[in-house]
C-alpha cells in the first residue's frame, strides 16, 4: 500500500494535440466546418433532410459547397424556384454534384421549352434533368418529331414529359400496340398521339389494355372509331369514372358520346343524364 506522501508521476507528454469536437479543418468529410455548412445549406436553404440525400448519394459528403450552390444557381437561371430545385434534388441528389448543364441546354434550345414550360416539365418529371442527351432526350425528341410528326414548337407539356422515356422500351411499343389493337394505319394512330401525347406514357398492361377491352367488350364501341374522336379516353380512371358512368347510362338506356360522358363534372353529368332520359321518354 502506497504511503500517503507518495506522489504519482505526471502523465507522459504527447506531441499529438487533442481532437477538436466535431472534427476539424475545412475539408468536406466527417463533421468539419465545410461539412456543417453543407448540412445547413441543404436543411435551411433548400429545406431538405440532408441525411437521406447523403445516404443516396455519398459523393455529397466530399463535394465542395460552391459546387452545390452552382447547381442551385443553374436551375434558378432557367426559371425554377428554390422550392422547385429542392424537389429536383430530392428526386436526384446526384444533380447537386453534377449540374445538368447539357439537359437544360437541350431542353431550352432543341425542344424548345421556354422557361415557364421548362419549369413545369422539370417539376413534373425531374428525371428530364438527369437523363442523357444522346441516349434518351435526343432520340425521344427525334421520335416525336419524325415518327409521330409532332412538330409543334414549343412541345406541349404532355409531350415534353415524354422526352425522359426510352424510345425502344416505352414510346415505340405503345405506338405499335395501338396500331395492332385498333387496326388503324400509322398516320391515324399518330394523329391520335399528337392530340393526346400522354398515351405514350401509359402502361400497356395497367392502362391501355383494360380500358380498350372495356370500351369494346362492355361498352360495345369500336376503338378505331372512338379513339380518333376522343383520344383522351385513356386519361380517365376506369373504376373511378368510365365504368360507373357507363353503367348509369346503360341502366337508363341513354346514349352519350365519350367526350360528354367523361369530361363533364358530376353535376353536369347528372343533368345531362336527366335531360337525355326526359327527351327519350317524350
Amino acid at each position: 500500500m502506497l504511503a500517503a506522501s507518495t506522489r504519482l508521476p505526471p502523465p507522459p507528454a504527447t506531441s499529438t494535440p487533442p481532437a477538436r469536437a466535431g472534427g476539424g479543418g475545412s475539408g468536406g468529410g466527417g463533421g468539419g466546418v465545410e461539412f456543417r455548412r453543407k448540412l445547413h445549406f441543404l436543411s435551411a436553404e433548400l429545406h431538405l433532410d440532408p441525411f437521406p440525400l447523403l445516404a443516396l448519394h455519398p459523393p455529397l459528403r466530399s463535394a465542395p459547397l460552391p459546387q452545390l450552390r452552382a447547381s442551385l444557381s443553374l436551375l434558378l437561371s432557367h426559371g425554377l424556384t428554390a422550392g422547385d430545385a429542392a424537389r429536383v434534388f430530392q428526386a436526384f441528389p446526384s444533380l447537386l454534384t453534377s449540374p445538368p448543364d447539357e439537359p437544360l441546354r437541350f431542353l431550352s434550345a432543341d425542344a424548345p421549352l421556354p422557361p415557364p414550360l421548362l419549369r413545369a416539365a422539370a417539376v413534373r418529371s425531374p428525371r428530364l434533368l438527369a437523363a442523357s442527351v444522346p441516349e434518351t432526350l435526343r432520340p425521344a425528341l427525334r421520335f416525336l418529331r419524325r415518327r409521330v410528326a409532332l412538330r409543334r414548337r414549343p412541345l406541349p407539356l404532355a409531350a415534353a414529359l415524354l422526352l425522359a422515356f426510352s424510345v425502344d422500351r416505352t414510346l415505340l411499343p405503345k405506338l405499335l400496340f395501338l396500331h395492332d389493337v385498333t387496326g388503324l394505319p400509322d398516320p391515324a394512330v399518330c394523329a391520335i398521339l399528337r392530340r393526346a401525347p400522354a398515351i405514350l406514357s401509359y402502361g400497356i398492361e395497367t392502362n391501355l389494355t383494360p380500358k380498350l377491352q372495356f370500351l369494346a367488350d362492355r361498352m360495345g364501341r369500336d376503338p378505331a372509331v372512338e379513339l380518333p374522336e376522343f383520344p383522351h379516353y385513356f386519361a380517365f380512371s376506369l373504376e373511378g369514372r368510365i365504368r360507373p358512368r357507363h353503367e348509369a347510362l346503360r341502366e337508363r338506356r341513354v346514349q352519350m358520346s365519350l367526350k360528354d360522358m367523361l369530361t363533364s363534372s358530376d353535376d353536369e353529368f347528372r343533368e345531362r343524364l336527366v335531360d337525355a332520359a326526359l327527351s327519350a321518354a317524350r
